[in-house]
């Protein structure tokens, strides 16, 4: 074994506010029923956890902005999630059910999230910088 272990690949902490938290229930519903490429998305909603309306913001939520970078390619990139059916790739918007933006869902800054992706190699991004699209 070259040393690996689970505490190197254990999961950040994901949150969400309470008032995103219908939103998202209704995403993960209609996920669980159709969207077979939405796995990771569902297993990161399950482990959410509310934070305080209070909070400031400094975790990804719909319509955050987030600049990340992938820590295998070393490529640093900055995009908007954005609710399934909205993305735009010329915009840099990605849907929370893709692969990214399942990732990066309920991160806090600074926080690093890895995952073997459909095609097998494993992944690893982090979270640089989150901006809110409101103040609310």
């Amino acid at each position: 074994m070259s040393g690996l272990n689970d505490t190197m690949f254990a999961r950040p902490p994901v949150f969400v506010r309470r008032s995103d938290l219908s939103e998202l229930w209704r995403i993960a519903a209609t996920a669980r029923k159709s969207a077979t490429e939405a796995h990771l998305f569902l297993e990161e909603f399950d482990r959410l956890s509310v934070a305080p309306e209070t909070s400031d913001g400094g975790f990804v939520r719909l319509d955050s902005l987030v600049v990340y970078r992938d820590l295998r390619t070393k490529r640093q990139r900055c995009v908007r999630v954005v609710r399934p059916g909205s993305e735009n790739p010329e915009e840099n918007e990605v849907s929370l059910l893709s692969p990214i933006g399942s990732a990066l869902v309920g991160l806090a800054t600074g926080a690093i999230f890895r995952w073997s992706g459909l095609d097998g190699q494993l992944r690893a991004i982090k979270v640089l910088e989150v901006t809110q699209a409101d103040p609310s």
